[in-house]
């Protein structure tokens, strides 16, 4: 049954159309409440690179009754081979229904994801549940309901909404966010750049279902991995600075949006190369480059405010590395929503949701930075940066097995 189409008063309102933005109003649209999800954006695109979807996640997707879909704009991930810089073979880790977990692991263009997502949305939601070109302008609680005011951008027109929850699932650059941390300044970087890509390859690599991560990811690191219509994503990872800098950023430098070049990062990277696949040429062939500073944020100690919370990137933006971002940030829809089903649209419905997330997300962002399971590849950079004749005169088959259990053990990965 589609909710009450009411523009007097909301019941929750969300801000942002993203990935998480999306989920959560999936998760939503099964209570009987007036939902609007607000975007500035005009229209959604099929923008963006690949993503991994981690099988814990994958298991809240197919509850929201996504599983065909995933499988039409997603490759369900075997296992991912790990490489020095010099493209010495170091281990192999099985993942997905390969791995033992009772789902897949999917690897999927964002863009393709965003379009099922708002797609699926529209079709069990009334047609003014998902609002585009609207901007947010601010905010004030009034009479234990939250006023906002938008900006349709489309039409250069104000807008002015009641709602009785707000959850701000704004990205990494967060308005509301940014309303309870006003002096919290750009994101935290420690010097390392990425540019990313993808390329159409009629024939792809190995089994067509294999994610491949080389060399150091504190220094100089490459990842690549198929998605679906012949598609191979890639991004490579520098160190362009040694000192954590955040002042030497700007918003329009986080902007992942930012065009690349391929001659300022190629000659860089010139040791690295495989037998089954030319680096050098995936990279000339790209269809695009983008290039950007992975950045995060500290964890804050609060993310609800009374009527308020955030979820996704807003409330615990993470480095990609171990592919847990978006994954994380469905699983915060999903408890988002069993927490509404314990106590109504309250705020303490709010209050117990970040109670269960805030902790285990503070983990994850944590553990990102110390570089998930290629902490392994650091380590033997480390200790051999040049070639080396066996693998067992850097390091021991029963070490690198117990960095990653114990790494699979912190983030809690369940099969």
């Amino acid at each position: 049954m589609n909710p009450v189409d009411n523009d007097d008063i909301i019941d929750i309102t969300i801000i942002g159309g993203g990935i998480s933005g999306l989920i959560t109003a999936l998760y939503l649209s099964r209570l009987n409440v007036r939902l609007r999800l607000f975007e500035q954006s005009e229209h959604i695109d099929t923008v963006g690179f690949g993503l991994n979807l981690q099988p814990y996640c994958v298991k809240c997707l197919y509850e929201l009754g996504l599983e065909n879909q995933l499988n039409q704009v997603g490759i369900q991930t075997k296992k991912a081979l790990f490489y020095s810089r010099h493209g010495q073979f170091i281990f192999e880790d099985l993942r997905g229904l390969d791995g033992g977990y009772s789902h897949p692991m999917y690897s999927v263009h964002r863009g393709y994801l965003h379009q099922i997502l708002f797609y699926q949305l529209q079709k069990l939601t009334s047609p003014s549940t998902i609002q585009l070109s609207h901007k947010l302008i601010e905010f004030n609680e009034k009479s234990n309901l939250i006023e906002l005011k938008f900006l349709n951008t489309k039409i250069n027109k104000i807008k002015v909404i009641q709602t009785k929850i707000l959850i701000g699932a704004d990205g990494i650059n967060s308005s509301v966010r940014k309303i309870f941390y006003p002096n919290e300044g750009l994101p935290v970087w420690k010097g390392l750049q990425i540019w990313r890509g993808i390329t159409y390859q009629e024939n792809t690599y190995l089994d067509g279902k294999t994610m491949i991560c080389m060399g150091n990811p504190d220094t100089k690191y490459f990842i690549l991995y198929p998605l679906s219509n012949n598609l191979i994503n890639w991004a490579c990872v520098l160190r362009i600075q040694n000192e954590t800098n955040s002042s030497s950023l700007s918003l329009n430098s986080i902007d992942w949006t930012n065009k690349g070049n391929h001659q300022d990062f190629l000659p860089l990277i010139q040791e690295m190369k495989l037998d089954f696949i030319d680096i050098e040429q995936l990279i000339k062939s790209s269809m695009n480059i983008n290039q950007f500073p992975i950045t995060d944020r500290d964890q804050i100690p609060r993310w609800t405010f009374n009527c308020v919370t955030l979820i996704g990137d807003a409330a615990h933006p993470m480095y990609p590395n171990g592919g847990n971002g978006a994954s994380q940030a469905i699983l915060d829809a999903q408890q988002l929503y069993r927490s509404f089903i314990l106590h109504g649209i309250t705020n303490k419905a709010l209050e117990h949701y970040e109670s269960i997330r805030h902790p285990l997300t503070d983990r994850m962002v944590l553990l990102a930075r110390q570089y998930g399971p290629d902490e392994i590849l650091r380590i033997i950079d480390h200790r051999s940066p040049n070639p080396f004749q066996h693998l067992s005169q850097i390091i021991s088959s029963e070490e690198i097995q117990s960095i990653y259990e114990n790494y699979k053990k912190k983030v809690s990965i369940e099969k």
